[in-house]
């Protein structure tokens, strides 16, 4: 049973940076936790999971769109992951890479 509701945190994440990304903006970690009903600082294990799902479908990383509120940039998890999940991203620094995903995940809400 756990593991049923892990998931439906994934798609509820999921759901909610799409939602997100369609208004073009990005979303601090603070009220995402709330809205799924996770403490902020474990956050980190279910972005994994969208970010993985996502890019085994070829969809964009969505937890590019999670920012800190202090700094207005994802965790330094995220950069890790991306270079992980994408080869052309290995060489590329912190914020090319945020950008390029970013723009990613605008481009994605507005294919028909």
């Amino acid at each position: 049973m756990p593991e049923t509701f892990e998931m439906d945190r994934v798609d509820r994440i999921a759901d909610i940076l799409y939602g997100v990304a369609s208004g073009g903006g990005v979303i601090e970690y603070v009220p995402l936790g709330r809205r799924v009903g996770v403490q902020p600082n474990h956050l980190g294990h279910f972005l994994e999971q969208v970010s993985a799902r996502a890019a085994d479908r070829d969809e964009p990383l969505w937890s590019a769109l999670v920012v800190s509120k202090d700094s207005r940039l994802p965790s330094s998890g995220f950069y890790v992951l991306a270079r992980r999940l994408r080869a052309e991203y290995v060489n590329l620094d912190d914020q090319e890479l945020w950008k390029r995903e970013k723009e990613r995940c605008y481009a994605a809400v507005l294919r028909p």
